[in-house]
Formats: C-alpha cells, sequence, structure tokens
C-alpha cells in the first residue's frame, strides 16, 4: 500500500451519523486490535462473545460505507481492518476458530472485497485479490458441517442460512446496482465454495434437509434489496456463464446450490433469462435420467436433479400457478425431476432413520404435486418417453428399497419381526420363521438403519404411500409393468393394509385382469411378461444370503400374481397354453414360503393341476418338481402332516390317472416297462433316497456322541438331550421310510413287485446296522398289516416273510435266531 493511500481522509462534520458509526467502529478497531491468537480460539463463551461485539460493530461500518454515496473513505481505519482480517486469517491457520466467529471473518473479508471494489479511493489502497485467495484458502472451522453428522439437518440449515447472510446478503447490502452486480460472481464462488466443501460426500441428503428454510430464507433476503437492483438478473448472469450444463460433471454440488438460490431468489421476481437457464439444465437432466433413470445419491446427475426437484416441489407447494404459466411439455419434465426428488425423500432412512428431512405436511405436499403432474401427464399421448422413464424411476426406486432389506441377514430379520408384529401369527409359516430368527441370532444392522419394527413399519407406510398411487397412474399406459412393480410391494401393503393403500393395488389388479379379458388385446403379452419378470427376480435372489423359503419380499409377489394365475385359468389355458409352464414355475416358487398363505395357495393350486387338470398341465409335467421340492424341505420346512398329505395327491394322480392302468404298466413282448411304470418307480426311489439321507444323518450324529469315553454328569445330560434331537432326526426318516411302505398299499397289484423291490432297497442299505434295520422292519410290519385289500395283504405277507430271511437280524448278546425278535409273519 502506497503512504498516499494511507493518508487519513479530511475530517467530517461532527454530529451525524457516519460519525456514530465512525466513533463505533474505531472502539471496535481497539478491542479487536487487543485480541490475541488465544482469545480468537477460546472456549470460553463470555471471551468469544466479547470478540463477536467488536467485530459485529466493525462489520456494522463497512455495512454503512457501502451503502452510503461514493465519497471519501478513512482509508487509515480501512487499512487496520484488512490488517485485523490478515491476522485471524493467520491465527485460524494456526488454530480454527469457532463457526461463528469464522463466519464474521468471512463477512469482513467480502465487505472489504465490495468496498473496495466500488470505491475508485480504494482500489490502491488494498492488495488487489489477496482477500479472494485467502477467503477460498483457509480451513475449515471447528464445527463445520461434515457427513459424519449428516442427520444434523438444524446445523445444515444454520450453516447455509448464515454463510449466505455472510458472503452474499450483507455485504451486498444498499450496494449500488452497477458496481455490486459486477461483484456477484465473485461472492457466489466463494459463497459455493464453502457450501461445497459443507456438503461432500452427502450432497443429496444436505440439499433435502436445507432445501425448504433455505429457499424461504434467500427470498426473504432478497426481497429486502433495493427495487432499483435487479439481483434476479445478477443471479442469473453468473448462472448462465459460470454454472453450465458443461459444470455438472465436475462441480455438480455448485450448481446444484446456484439451482436453488436461482430458483428462491426468482420466485416472486421472474426473469425470462432465469427461465430459459432453469429449462436447459431440464433438458440436460431429464437426458441423463434417459440414460440412467434412478442414479447413485453420490453421483453428479442425482445432486443436480436432487436440486431442480426439490426447487419444482417446493414452488408447487407455496404457489397456487400449476398449470397457466408453462406449457405441458415444459410441465411433464419438470413432474418427472419432482418424482426425482420425491422418490429420494422416501428413500432417506434408507440411510439413517433419524434423516427425516421434511415434515410430514410438506412431504404430502410434495406428493399430492408428484401424483396430480403424473395424472395429468398419463393424458397427454405425446409424453410417452417421459412415462417410460418415470416408470423405469419408480421400477428403480422400489428396487432400490428391497434390496436394502435382502442385503443381509440382519435386515431382512428386522422385516420379517416387524411384519410380524402387526399380521396375525397364522400368516406366517412358525417353524420356517423361527429357524430363521434363531440361524441370524442377535445380528442387527448398522445403528440407526431401521434397527426396530416400529423405525420399519413407518418407513414401509410413507414409502408405500408415495409410490402406490405413482404406479396407479403409469397403470394406464404401462399395464403390467405398473402391477408387477406394484406386486413387488406387496409386502409393504400388507403391513399397512386400509382401505387407502388397498386402492391403488386393486384398481390396478381389476384393471389387469379386464384387460385380460378383452379379445382385442391379446393376454399372452401381458402374461408373458408378468411371468418373465418373477423369473429374473428368483434368478437375481440366488446372489443374495436370503434363503428363498423366507424371502417374504418375493412370496408376497408370487401370491400377488398367482391369484391372478387363478382367477385367470381359463384364459391361460386357452388362449396361452404355451406360457402353463411359466406360470407353473410362478406356483412351485411359493412352496414351503415362510408366508403361510402362499405356501397354502400353491398347494393347493398344483393339487387341482394333479387331480382335475390333467388334459391341460401333464401330469408328469407336475409331480416330479414337486415331489423333490417337498422331499428336500422335509423336515425342516415341511411337517410330517404336510409330507403326507402331498405325498397322498402325487402317489394317488399318478395310481389313479389313465397314463398308470393295468394296461399301460404291463410289460410289452420285449419285458420293457411304459414311462409311466418307470415315473412311479422313480418316485418311490426318491423317496426312499431322502429316507436313507435322513437315517444316515442320525448315523454321523451318533458316531460323534460314541467317541465320548468319559463324561461328567453335566455332559450326560447334555449329551441325553443331543440324543433327544437325534431321536427326532430318526424320526423323521423312519416317518418317511414308513409312508414309502404305507404307499405300496395304494399301489396297482401289477405295479406292487416293483414297487417292493425299490423299497427293498432301504433294507439292503441298512441291512448291517441292526438297530435301524429293526426299525424299518417293525416299521413295515406295522404299515402292511392294518388296512390293506386282501390280494395285496397276500402278497405283501409272502414278501415280508421273503425280506425277514433275507435281512436278520444278528444280535452279538444272543443266540436266539434274529427273526424271534420279529413280530410273527403269521399274524399277517
Amino acid at each position: 500500500m502506497t503512504d498516499a493511500a494511507l493518508a487519513p481522509s479530511p475530517p467530517r462534520p461532527a454530529g451525524g451519523v457516519q460519525d456514530l458509526h465512525a466513533e463505533k467502529a474505531a472502539a471496535a478497531l481497539r478491542s479487536l486490535m487487543s485480541v490475541s491468537s488465544d482469545q480468537l480460539a477460546a472456549s470460553n463463551d463470555a471471551e468469544q462473545e466479547r470478540v463477536a461485539i467488536a467485530l459485529n460493530g466493525a462489520l456494522t461500518w463497512l455495512h454503512t460505507q457501502i451503502s452510503s454515496p461514493p465519497g471519501a473513505t478513512d482509508l487509515h481505519m480501512l487499512s487496520e481492518f484488512s490488517a485485523v482480517f490478515n491476522r485471524w486469517h493467520a491465527a485460524h491457520e494456526k488454530r480454527p476458530l469457532r463457526l461463528q466467529l469464522w463466519l464474521m471473518w468471512l463477512e469482513l473479508g467480502c465487505s472489504l472485497e465490495v468496498l473496495r471494489s466500488y470505491r475508485s479511493n480504494l482500489a490502491a489502497a488494498m492488495e488487489p485479490n489477496e482477500l479472494s485467495r485467502l477467503l477460498v484458502t483457509s480451513r475449515p472451522p471447528e464445527g463445520f458441517p461434515m457427513a459424519s453428522a449428516h442427520c444434523n439437518k438444524a446445523a445444515q440449515i444454520a450453516y447455509s442460512c448464515d454463510l449466505w447472510d455472510a458472503v452474499v446478503a450483507k455485504p451486498l447490502q444498499g450496494g449500488a446496482i452497477v458496481d455490486v452486480t459486477a461483484r456477484l460472481p465473485w461472492l457466489m464462488d466463494v459463497f459455493l465454495y464453502w457450501m461445497a466443501n459443507a456438503m461432500r460426500g452427502y450432497e443429496v441428503a444436505f440439499l433435502a434437509n436445507v432445501g425448504v428454510t433455505f429457499s424461504a430464507h434467500l427470498r426473504a433476503s432478497s426481497a429486502s434489496y433495493p427495487g432499483t437492483w435487479s439481483f434476479p438478473d445478477a443471479m442469473c448472469a453468473f448462472a448462465k456463464l459460470q454454472m453450465t450444463p458443461l459444470a455438472i460433471d465436475e462441480h455438480a454440488a455448485s450448481v446444484a446450490v446456484t439451482v436453488m438460490s436461482l430458483s428462491a431468489v426468482t420466485r416472486t421476481q421472474r426473469t425470462s433469462e432465469g427461465e430459459k437457464y432453469l429449462a436447459m439444465l431440464r433438458d440436460e437432466m431429464i437426458d441423463r435420467l434417459v440414460r440412467s433413470s434412478f442414479p447413485g445419491l453420490h453421483s453428479s446427475t442425482a445432486i443436480v436433479t436432487m436440486a431442480l426437484g426439490l426447487a419444482a416441489l417446493e414452488e408447487a407447494r407455496v404457489s397456487d400457478v400449476q398449470t397457466s404459466r408453462k406449457p405441458q411439455f415444459l410441465l411433464g419434465k419438470e413432474t418427472l425431476l419432482q418424482q426425482f426428488a420425491l422418490l429420494r425423500l422416501v428413500n432417506f432412512p434408507l440411510l439413517s432413520s433419524r434423516l427425516s428431512p421434511c415434515e410430514e405436511t410438506v412431504k404430502s405436499a410434495y406428493q399430492a404435486a408428484v401424483h396430480r403432474g403424473l395424472n395429468d401427464l398419463a393424458l397427454d399421448s405425446s409424453a410417452s418417453i417421459l412415462l417410460d422413464l418415470s416408470l423405469r424411476m419408480t421400477e428403480a426406486c422400489v428396487e432400490e428399497m428391497v434390496a436394502f432389506f435382502q442385503s443381509s441377514k440382519a435386515t431382512h430379520r428386522s422385516l420379517l419381526l416387524a411384519l410380524r408384529s402387526v399380521l396375525p401369527a397364522e400368516l406366517f409359516h412358525s417353524q420356517v420363521l423361527k429357524q430363521y430368527v434363531a440361524s441370524t441370532g442377535d445380528q442387527m444392522q448398522d445403528d440407526g438403519v431401521l434397527s426396530s419394527a416400529p423405525e420399519v413399519l413407518a418407513f414401509l407406510k410413507h414409502f408405500f404411500g408415495a409410490v402406490a398411487p405413482i404406479l396407479k397412474s403409469l397403470s394406464t399406459t404401462h399395464l403390467a409393468r405398473a402391477f408387477l412393480t406394484l406386486s413387488r410391494l406387496e409386502f409393504a401393503r400388507e403391513a399397512c393394509a386400509s382401505p387407502t393403500s388397498n386402492g391403488s393395488m386393486n384398481a390396478v389388479t381389476q384393471q389387469l385382469e379386464q384387460a385380460l379379458e378383452q379379445p382385442s388385446s391379446p393376454p399372452e403379452a401381458l402374461l408373458s411378461t408378468i411371468f418373465r419378470s418373477i423369473a429374473m427376480h428368483s434368478m437375481a435372489m440366488k446372489s443374495f444370503a436370503i434363503p428363498r423359503e423366507v424371502d417374504i419380499v418375493s412370496g408376497c409377489q408370487t401370491l400377488a400374481v398367482g391369484l391372478i394365475i387363478q382367477r385367470k385359468l381359463r384364459v391361460l389355458l386357452f388362449q396361452c397354453p404355451t406360457l402353463v409352464d411359466d406360470a407353473l414355475a410362478v406356483v412351485f416358487s411359493g412352496l414351503y414360503n415362510v408366508y403361510e398363505p402362499l405356501d397354502t395357495f400353491a398347494h393347493r393350486f398344483l393339487g387341482v393341476c394333479l387331480t382335475h387338470l390333467a388334459q391341460f398341465v401333464p401330469l408328469f409335467t407336475v409331480f416330479p418338481h414337486y415331489l423333490q421340492v417337498t422331499l428336500a424341505a422335509y423336515p425342516a420346512n415341511a411337517s410330517q402332516q404336510t409330507l403326507a398329505k402331498v405325498c397322498g395327491t402325487i402317489f394317488g394322480a399318478l395310481f389313479y390317472s389313465d397314463a398308470v392302468d393295468s394296461s399301460a404298466i404291463r410289460s410289452n413282448g420285449q419285458g420293457e416297462t411304459t414311462a409311466a411304470h418307470q415315473l412311479v418307480l422313480w418316485a418311490i426311489r426318491k423317496c426312499c433316497e431322502r429316507s436313507t439321507t435322513l437315517l444316515l444323518a442320525e448315523q454321523q450324529e451318533a458316531a460323534k456322541t460314541s467317541t465320548k469315553t468319559e463324561v461328567t454328569k453335566v455332559e450326560a445330560d447334555a449329551k441325553t438331550s443331543d440324543n433327544k434331537s437325534v431321536g427326532a432326526s430318526e424320526a423323521d426318516g423312519l416317518y418317511l421310510a414308513g409312508l414309502v411302505f404305507e404307499l405300496m398299499k395304494m399301489t396297482p397289484i401289477d405295479l406292487l413287485e416293483a414297487s417292493a423291490m425299490e423299497a427293498e432297497r432301504l433294507l439292503v442299505r441298512w441291512k448291517s446296522d441292526n438297530r435301524v434295520l429293526r426299525d424299518l422292519k417293525r416299521t413295515l410290519f406295522g404299515r402292511i398289516s392294518q388296512n390293506c385289500e386282501a390280494e395285496k395283504r397276500v402278497w405283501l405277507a409272502a414278501w415280508y416273510i421273503e425280506i425277514d430271511k433275507r435281512y436278520p437280524i444278528i444280535e452279538a448278546t444272543t443266540s436266539a435266531p434274529a427273526a424271534m425278535a420279529q413280530p410273527s409273519p403269521s399274524r399277517l
């Protein structure tokens, strides 16, 4: 600085307002000059308050200088304030200032820069660009917002509003239109720099947290400027020059904050340039969304789209003007941006249950705006691209939510327990649920992420309330996909079932059923889309850690689709016979699900197929898979009662079908048996193999316990308990073996010998294990000695005598014949 520039200005007349402010500024300056670095960083609140009061006096004088007509300024005092600014910067770099003092320090620097910019006699008194450099290169203060505190909404709002006041609003207050407009870009650069730093790592959540209050604050502060100063025009000029679509990828946060700021300050003072700029960004974001319908939270597209969507939602909420000010095609794009913002808002609890950016009334208003806009858009015949994008966005949002609950056993366990807390107990397969909950132990997901039943249920209610009406609107143009996505949310609808929440699903289901009956539209296209989607979800589940039988999300969806199959079975059989196998695959996927209504439906439907629909659904396309799934589920997920019922249905259908009659199962001239004969024997063989597997598991468990040579009393008690569980396992294997022997009594007489040969494999496998062999023979005798036709009874008696001799029980501790331990064959 030159000596001439630092020369004091001529004294002003006493008694004026300027003199009063000057006196206060001089006193403040003396106080600030006496503040040490330690006092700036002190933890003493009283000391901090004293420093803040002194600095506030200095800022008042600077604002007075900015708002006063151009004239002489006390360059000495200005130089001293610049020295204070530099000294505080040096102290701040050594030890961070508190947030309040740091914001006042920013305001001091920005006010000095604004004053320098339009006082020609100050240009040489201050080093050019030095303030600019220091303001954007200093370290963050103590208490600066960070991603680790992304749920601290109040702190983020206070920071954003205070930063705007310190950097933009107060330094520009009362400034001349030409000179201040020229300095706005620099001030906005400082503001955006510190906003982007505060948002880093959680930009979308930050925008949602501060959006409503920050926009209202900007509207209020911009309204206080003199009417002669077109602040919105200045904002538009800055945005068009520096925050273009080309800046999105590199400076997404800055573009997003610019969008929110410009939308707020132009809401009451609309400018054509502002509308053009926002429309340009909307077009760019829609183009990006077409390529990626629901980008992740940290993508540049999501950040800017969130800002545009929130601004549009807030405008719709506070404005009475809806459709009159914009053409329909512009409203359509705006609606999709609103939809993106709404879907992101409802999915925020997946990040943290404490992340709740909007009040319920605000969120309800946002939902109403989106639903209203989509209803209007669905009536526009030229909006097919936008409607398809809307649906893809909704589908992706739903899958993001579903994937959260399927991402780990802990999150899925929380979902199951939440649903069990509100749904009747009989809707859950108690054995399956109990085993799964026990297997997950006390695992819990990350703290604060839907860890309790009330949190899960509240989230599902809000999510379904926001998304279901969207899908209802889209069903007019994308019926099958809208139904599929709604069916994906069936578990959420069940959790919050009410006439209101049921309305969307009921309406879309009714619409789908009517469409399947329409002769003008082939039902095959609708059904194939639905079946293909179910198959894809089933394949995708293999990559998750959630067992198929406890996947209640897919279970509820499968039931919704299965009921459509049941109600429109005539359409399926007569008009879409090529899709019968796909429909059966859907039904099969519901077997032994934790959701009891689905399991009941699947068994009932397959039973009808086996007993009444053989003309349309070949018997041999149903029973093999049905039997294998049932045997695999037994005993963990299928009880003995269920096993007996399923086997009775399957073998009853086999034995009494037209394909398995006396003429069909007799050998031909070459001694070869029919395919139907082979399938019956295959079914018996599969049952025997499963019985052997279960018995072998008991043997292995017994071998482990036999290695213990000495046990204490406590260990002996534990062993007794273990033996009880082993006994239960053995009972399962023996029960299945007994079921095979029972089924032999149902076998047609011409198949009896071949069936007995298959059952005999069990005895062959265990002929060297006296204990198991004894149990098998006892079970066989008990089954065939009761409720048996006379002709079969004679044959089975002779067969039993033969195998009793062929597979004797050799006791090591007695010389008595093994046959004496068996029931007398004469009792047959």
